[in-house]
């Protein structure tokens, strides 16, 4: 999804001319972790042996299960400060998910960090992005003042679930876990229902039997599975909240008792969520390289550090947050290791919204000069038109306006084209009232409404039929005199919108011109978690689905074989063996996506996809359980091995910038198109549409 207001540009896969996406790739069995995984043991898994001395091994073993006592709780006082203070200090900002106060947080965090190593060349990497944003939700009891408030899950692609003024007036029903039989015999229609989360998607059954919404009551620490499997594509209108037990228990009380499972017989439901475009940055740092041959040529190293909000508000992202750490992990290294290679660190944003971040900075990279100058140009020529339409209105005296002298021609074209766009505006809200109003049976009130209106419209006619608005009617002078606030308005929302392009476009301009400075060899992104048994390289991944032909093995052969190798060397030095998964080049006997238990976009896909020897870093064996969840804690991250991991990485990519040649002159195949388009309404009676929509988001 990418947001349009007045002009933006959205970066697709080119499936035209290259034909490389279709349907996805099949899935393979996936295999069990190695001997050596430090994965915890799941409930699900069963004892091999009957052997007394194993009945006493799964004992122990039961120690490590998903919900059982962390294991960064017990070593973390062994490890270094550095990596778990980040991740503990991103963590405590409770929600940084794109365009939230936390998210900003983060930045700023990171950039300091960045400038407390003693790094000067850094930069800062505006873009906006598409976002639904919660203000508030709250559920009223009959039987108390004071409302509860709500956190709404994200559950659907399309449609904001706002539930505006008067909001919802019914019974709340406890249905257990939404079957039919827990529905049998009581009131679901037009009622608020109580859900267990562990339901599946049964919320749909309370849909299709006309309940207005569903609190879903979460009794333990649920995984994100729970989560994801009742997001809904089609754009339905159906809220979705989320309580903890506690916080059911404290609200309702033993709700699970209810006669008939009535909590209550008449609440008051209210939520506030809209789409909006959230503005974040991408945070960079150029590290400059030593060697006098190799030092003009470049390695990205990239990781995100927003977190994902399935639940608005609570995204503490520790977890996730090990990516960032490792990349500002990498940044101390760097600076104590000078890398042969320059080395281009990106700490991106909008990971959660389809790679947002990643997705603007390759647009500047692979887009063409000529386009980026066009679009610096237009952005800046309107800026500067709308800044001086502005003063001109302002000043224009609103008791006598149309009674000065003629002006020049320039202010007279500027200030017709900003009253002429909203005397149309006005014109086009009169023109539907009075569809509305013919289509009523008449009485004598609106057939008064309907001449009033139409002697408006008349009025707003003879207002746009005059060149300069000099020798002007009263009654006309005092109907412009009222309409430019209203334009001055109008005026504003197109400049900060313009505006707003315009500084992003620097920024895109700026980041292009310093990394076009270099050769960029190879991108690696970062997509690390601390559950697995090591991390492997990939340059594939779930954000698009490729023809299952699309073969790169040639391409990445040189890489893969110096991967192999550095890694070899990396953990022989530091006694880490088996950290690094030879998985760059899948064979026949093992595919890639074997080592996944989940299915995330990647990073690498991206640069991958601009014709860069791009691959993701990525954990393997683990399911990410936790991740975009509120459970997603600091006490949950096993920082012994997230440290263990972190350093190979970093040795790792300390390898690829000294290694003189990482591939053979042979790139992948580049497949991006560039959409540049417009976002306006047609208005009643134009034939184009020509109505400026600042701040519309295209999904």
């Amino acid at each position: 999804m990418q947001g349009l207001s007045a002009k933006n540009r959205i970066i697709i896969p080119c499936c035209v001319s290259h034909s490389e996406i279709e349907g996805q790739p099949p899935v393979t069995s996936r295999q069990p972790p190695e001997a050596n995984s430090q994965k915890p043991v799941t409930s699900g898994q069963q004892p091999a042996s009957r052997a007394r001395w194993y009945g006493i091994l799964l004992t122990l073993l039961g120690c490590l299960l998903w919900a059982s006592v962390p294991a960064a709780a017990v070593i973390e006082k062994d490890l270094p400060d550095a990596f778990t203070d980040v991740i503990h200090k991103l963590s405590s900002l409770g929600d940084r998910s794109t365009g939230t106060a936390g998210n900003q947080a983060a930045a700023l965090y990171i950039k300091e960090k960045f400038e407390q190593l003693g790094y000067e060349n850094l930069g800062s990497y505006r873009f906006s992005t598409p976002v639904m944003r919660h203000v508030k939700s709250t559920l009223t009891l009959s039987n108390r003042n004071n409302p509860i408030e709500l956190r709404p899950i994200s559950g659907n692609a399309v449609t904001p679930q706002t539930v505006g003024p008067p909001g919802i007036s019914a019974p709340l029903i406890y249905a257990g876990r939404g079957e039919l039989r827990d529905l049998n015999g009581k009131q679901v229609e037009n009622s608020i229902l109580l859900m267990e989360l562990d339901s599946g998607k049964n919320w749909l059954h309370a849909a299709n039997l006309g309940a207005r919404a569903v609190i879903y009551i979460d009794r333990r620490e649920s995984p994100k599975q729970f989560f994801k499997e009742k997001f809904e594509l089609s754009p339905l209108q159906f809220p979705r909240f989320w309580m903890s037990l506690g916080e059911a228990q404290k609200a309702f009380g033993d709700f699970e008792n209810a006669p008939d499972g009535v909590v209550d017989d008449e609440t008051q439901l209210f939520s506030q969520i809209s789409w909006q475009v959230a503005n974040s940055e991408n945070i960079y740092c150029i590290v400059d390289g030593t060697d006098p041959k190799l030092k003009e040529r470049m390695i990205m190293v990239e990781a995100f550090y927003d977190s994902t909000a399935t639940v608005a508000g609570l995204s503490p992202g520790a977890d996730e947050a090990v990516s960032i750490a490792t990349l500002l992990e990498l940044a101390r290294f760097l600076k104590e290791n000078p890398p042969q290679r320059s080395v281009l660190l990106i700490a991106s944003s909008g990971h959660a919204q389809t790679l947002a971040g990643m997705r603007e900075m390759i647009w500047s990279i692979s887009a063409r000069s000529k386009d980026m100058r066009q679009l610096n140009k237009s952005f800046k020529a309107l800026v500067k038109i709308k800044r001086k339409t502005l003063e001109l209105l302002k000043n224009m005296p609103s008791d006598s306006a149309g009674t000065g002298d003629p002006a020049d021609e320039e202010t007279i074209r500027l200030l017709k084209a900003a009253i002429d766009d909203r005397l149309k505006t006005e014109s086009d809200r009169v023109s539907r009232r009075l569809m509305q109003l013919r289509l009523e049976k008449r009485d004598k009130a609106i057939t008064e409404k309907i001449q009033k209106l139409a002697d408006e419209r008349l009025l707003l006619k003879r207002l746009m039929f005059s060149s300069d608005y000099t020798d002007l009617s009263t009654e006309d002078r005092r109907a412009l005199s009222q309409l430019i606030p209203k334009a001055i308005k109008d005026q504003k929302a197109i400049l900060s919108d313009a505006d707003r392009h315009s500084r992003e476009i620097s920024d895109a301009r700026s980041f292009r011109s310093q990394v076009k400075a270099y050769d960029l060899d190879v991108a690696v992104s970062l997509h690390l978690s601390s559950h697995g048994d090591g991390f492997g390289a990939f340059n594939y991944g779930w954000m698009f689905p490729f023809r299952p032909r699309i073969n790169r093995t040639a391409i990445y052969s040189t890489l893969d074989e110096v991967l192999r190798q550095g890694a070899e060397r990396v953990e022989d030095a530091l006694g880490h063996s088996g950290m690094y998964k030879d998985s760059l080049r899948p064979s026949r006997k093992r595919s890639w996506q074997s080592y996944f238990l989940d299915q995330p976009p990647l990073g690498g896909e991206l640069t991958a996809l601009a014709g860069v020897h791009g691959l993701t870093f990525v954990t393997t064996h683990d399911a990410r359980a936790r991740w975009g969840t509120p459970y997603d804690k600091l006490e949950y991250v096993d920082a012994a091995f997230a440290l263990k991991q972190s350093a190979v990485v970093c040795g790792l990519v300390e390898h690829l910038a000294r290694t003189p040649r990482l591939h053979d002159d042979i790139f992948p195949r580049f497949g991006y198109s560039a959409v540049v388009g417009r976002a306006k309404f047609l208005r009643h009676g134009e034939l184009f549409a020509d109505q400026p929509a600042p701040g519309t988001v295209l999904l």
